[in-house]
């Protein structure tokens, strides 16, 4: 009879550590996804400015046009564009069950 707890113990502490290694691993996965979709957003932010660094005649490059505060406002808006686009990426991720 005691051996028959203690088997039935050991089966429910099995299943615990299996439910927790499960919990940690989701966890972990999901850390994946959001790091991996931060990673698209810097790229595509990334793009954007080799883009703008390459040497090409662009009015945002003309001292008489614009000047730093144009520049400013650019990578300003480059950066709060990533953020926002990731904020709808993540947002669309927790809407499809893929992030609790």
């Amino acid at each position: 009879m005691f051996c028959m707890k203690l088997r039935e113990y050991v089966d429910d502490t099995e299943d615990y550590i299996n439910i927790m290694l499960d919990d940690k691993q989701n966890h972990l996965l999901q850390m994946g996804v959001m790091l991996t979709t931060a990673t698209l957003i810097v790229s595509a932010f990334v793009v954007l400015a080799g883009i703008f660094g390459m040497n090409i005649q662009v009015d945002l490059f003309d001292e008489k046009k614009s000047g730093m505060h144009e520049f400013l406002w650019t990578v300003g808006g480059g950066a709060t564009g990533s953020i926002f686009l990731y904020v709808i990426a993540i947002a669309w991720c927790k809407h499809r069950r893929l992030l609790e």
